[in-house]
Order: structure tokens, then C-alpha cells, then sequence
């Protein structure tokens, strides 16, 4: 899953106050532990007429070799759809959706399963009694099992078939080869699902251990204590230690998919960055956008530019587990190009790394500031950027002002030569009907076989 660059670099500007602050109702941040035992961020917003309440527990399923990875990615989407005890299936997202309320559960790096509630703050009652009945003893029946799980696989069928897709699950295979991991960040094993493996998987995941849990919003510790151990109520106790381990190849190597029905060609290039409980997120955002995040970008303006193309070329950032991080460079490629297109996009992201951003260090913080300024007072914004602080480690009074403000062109350029990486240091990857279409590359004929490129 693509991580959202702006999203996930957003840092909460909350920070800890001082009663002249809360005098203003200013919001503030805080350290809390429910009366039941159940330790939370508080974000303490008093202007705003929502509640927002994430949870992250921990999780192993994707690294084992006795699993069905594909469980995690139905399951998340049975659970609240399935039904529970006093709850028909399919009917809790139209009482939800009465309530005003929003209800979802999903993976993070393959590391957590989070699950998250929006309500409105008289609300929380019913909206925690009904998420604590499907997280306690959800139905998962087997007819909606067979639906989700259905529409799921014609999904991802449908986009296996497509070059840029089929490039980079040959990527995931030439980084982890046979790994568990990669089952999972592929999403294999859906014809082989069963609801034991559901069961199974809810079990172990659903504890009164969760990793990390935030709530925002006009509540007070009080109110937010009594409402997380009505959430957690009956949920069991942990009862496996959780371990993630799996190992990752990313040397470089130029690999060429062969798939002689595509209509386009594609090209990627893909190097590990490192994770962001190093640091740094603040400046990656930064430099990934003027790397290739719109039509102002350095690569979409050279492959434009030098090469009169009419397709556009990009950059982003996703993660595969939280310590396995890429950069990635990609776009659709003129068959009879790729050659020459690797060349383009070589030497202007060399160029970029040597030398920086062009322009006003203030433009290039723009576009995060500006989005950051909209949901500041989002609590489901909040929240979320709380909760993913926290997963890296970070303290709770984080402040996104701070960082962005002390943000400089020096920090960029040492951010570029210490942790981008070298344009010699990418996994090249080209997906074409001409199997000749990149120079001295690896043949392959499926993505399985990147494992042995």
C-alpha cells in the first residue's frame, strides 16, 4: 500500500500548554492511563464537536509461514461488515452512517492493524458499544466472507495485469523472494482462504495490548478513560509475544518483465530509505515533492522536456514494514524510449541530489504547510498523525511547526547526500512487450522470477 506522503509527514502541532493556554482553548497533549489500564495520547481539542479514537495492535501474521496472509485484508473489512452478536450483518454501517459516525479498520506496514472511530462526542456511548461488540465477537459469516474476499481477488487480479503493477509486485519479489512478507504486501493466498484462518487471526490480534492509542477531540481524561475500557471490555489478554522479522535484498540489479500483450511500457526505479523513526520525514516530504509529485516536479519536467513525451514521470515514498522504506521513481514509458528514458531520469535525479531544489525554500514548504493548515483542527487528522508518531517513538509533544520552521536549505542538501540514495544504488525495473527494451537486464517472463535475478 502507498503510503500518503502528506499524510504520514504530518507531524500534530500540538504541544504541551500551560493553563494560560487552556484558558484560550488552545488545544493541548498528554500522557494518560485509563482507569482499566489502558495508557493513551490524549489530544485534547475543545473547539471541535467530534472524537476521534485510533488504536494500533501490534502484529506478526504477515512474517509467519503458518498463516494466510491474505486473513488481515478481509478480515479488517468482515469484522465491521460481518455482523455481531445484536447486530446483523451488513447493518452497522447504515447505523453508523445515522449517527454521523465512521467506523474502519486497516493494516500499517504490515507491522499494525489500526483501527480508528469518528463520532460525534454524544455519540460515544452507542459507537463504543457497537465497536466493542464486533471487535469482541464479530459474526464472520461465511457469505460475507465469500463476498469480500471475492471482490477483493477481482481486484487485485485486475491489477496484477497491469505493467506498472506487475513491475512492482516483480520488485517485492526480487527484495524478500520467498518470505511470508511477500505473500502478504502482494496479497496471495485469497483462493485459500478459510474462515479458521479469520478466527485464528482475530484472536491473536484483538487484545487489551494494543501498541499505541490516541484519542482527540473536545473530551476530557475522564470521559476518554470510561469510553477505552468500554472499547476494550471482554477483549483478551495477549496471548503470543508478536515478532517481525524478515529480511530484505535491496541490491541493485536491472530486471526486465517481459509481457509481450502490454500495451505500454513502464519503469521504475526503487532504493530503500530509511525508516522514519530516524527522522528526516519533514524534509523527505519536502524533497519527494519537488522530486516528482506534480507537473512543476524536476522528473516530470525533464521526461517532458527532454524527451517531448506525453506521459508524465513520478516519485513517491511507501513502506513495506516500518523499517523497510523506498523512494521509488516511475511512470509510463513510449516502448521504443525506455532506453532513453532511464537515461533522462538518471542524470536528473543525479543532478537533484547533487545540487538540491531550485527556487525559494518557502515555495517548496508551501504545499505542506497549506495542507497542514486545513486540518489542523481535523481530530481525525490528529489522531492518526498522533498515533503514527508514536509508533516511530517519538514524544507526544511533537510539534510539526517546529520542524518545518527549522527546515533550511542545508538540512535539505545533507538530507539528499545522507540518506536519499544514490542514483547507482536503484533496482531498475522495466515492464515490456519487447524483451529487449532495457539494456543488459535480467529476462523474466513472470514477477515470480525476480527473485532469482
Amino acid at each position: 500500500m502507498i503510503r500518503l506522503i502528506l499524510l504520514t509527514a504530518m507531524i500534530i502541532s500540538l504541544a504541551a500548554c500551560s493553563s494560560e493556554d487552556d484558558d484560550k482553548g488552545d488545544p493541548t497533549a498528554s500522557n494518560e492511563v485509563s482507569p482499566g489500564g489502558i495508557e493513551y495520547i490524549l489530544l485534547h481539542m475543545p473547539e471541535s464537536d467530534e472524537v476521534a479514537v485510533n488504536v494500533a495492535w501490534p502484529t506478526d501474521w504477515a512474517y509467519r509461514e503458518d498463516t494466510n496472509q491474505a486473513a488481515a485484508r478481509v478480515g479488517s473489512e468482515l469484522i465491521l461488515a460481518g455482523g455481531a452478536q445484536g447486530y446483523p450483518a451488513g447493518e452497522v454501517g447504515e447505523r453508523l452512517a445515522d449517527l454521523n459516525a465512521e467506523g474502519i479498520l486497516y493494516g500499517v506496514a504490515n507491522d499494525h492493524v489500526v483501527g480508528e472511530l469518528v463520532f460525534e462526542r454524544d455519540d460515544v456511548s452507542e459507537v463504543i458499544e457497537i465497536a466493542n461488540a464486533h471487535l469482541r465477537e464479530p459474526l464472520l459469516e461465511q457469505a460475507w466472507l465469500n463476498r469480500i474476499s471475492d471482490g477483493i481477488e477481482q481486484s487485485v487480479t485486475e491489477e496484477r495485469s497491469q505493467p506498472a503493477a506487475a513491475g512492482f509486485e516483480a520488485a517485492r519479489w526480487a527484495v524478500f523472494g520467498e518470505q511470508p512478507l511477500r505473500n502478504a504486501l502482494s496479497l496471495h493466498g485469497l483462493d485459500e482462504l478459510t474462515r479458521d484462518d479469520i478466527i485464528t487471526w482475530h484472536a491473536e490480534t484483538f487484545t487489551r495490548s494494543p501498541e499505541v492509542v490516541t484519542v482527540a477531540g473536545a473530551i476530557d481524561a475522564n470521559a476518554a478513560g470510561a469510553a477505552l475500557d468500554a472499547l476494550f471490555e471482554a477483549l483478551p489478554e495477549q496471548s503470543r509475544e508478536v515478532q517481525q522479522t524478515a529480511s530484505s535484498d535491496f541490491t541493485p540489479r536491472r530486471i526486465l518483465l517481459h509481457m509481450p500483450d502490454a500495451d505500454v511500457s513502464t519503469l521504475a526505479f526503487i532504493a530503500p530509505l530509511p525508516p522514519t523513526s530516524k527522522g528526516g520525514e519533514i524534509e523527505d516530504a519536502i524533497l519527494t515533492h519537488a522530486l516528482g509529485s506534480d507537473d512543476q516536479s524536476v522528473l516530470f519536467d525533464a521526461v517532458r522536456t527532454q524527451l517531448r513525451a506525453s506521459y508524465g514521470f513520478g516519485a513517491g515514498m511507501d513502506n513495506y514494514t516500518r523499517e523497510d522504506r523506498i523512494l521509488f521513481q516511475a511512470g509510463e514509458v513510449d516502448t521504443n524510449q525506455v532506453a532513453e528514458t532511464e537515461e533522462v531520469v538518471r542524470k536528473a535525479y543525479a543532478t537533484f541530489r547533487q545540487g538540491g531544489l531550485k527556487g525559494e525554500l518557502a515555495d517548496h514548504k508551501a504545499h505542506l504547510a497549506s495542507y497542514l493548515s486545513e486540518v489542523a483542527d481535523s481530530v481525525t487528522a490528529q489522531a492518526r498523525s498522533a498515533l503514527e508518531s508514536a509508533l516511530d517513538g517519538y514524544p507526544t509533544e511533537r510539534s510539526l511547526n517546529e520542524e518545518l520552521e527549522a527546515v533550511t536549505d542545508a538540512s535539505l542538501n545533507e538530507r539528499l547526500t545522507t540518506a536519499f540514495p544514490s542514483v547507482d544504488e536503484f533496482i531498475v525495473i522495466a515492464v515490456s512487450p519487447e524483451v529487449d527494451a532495457l539494456h543488459e537486464a535480467c529476462v523474466i517472463t513472470t514477477p515470480r522470477e525476480a527473485a532469482d535475478c
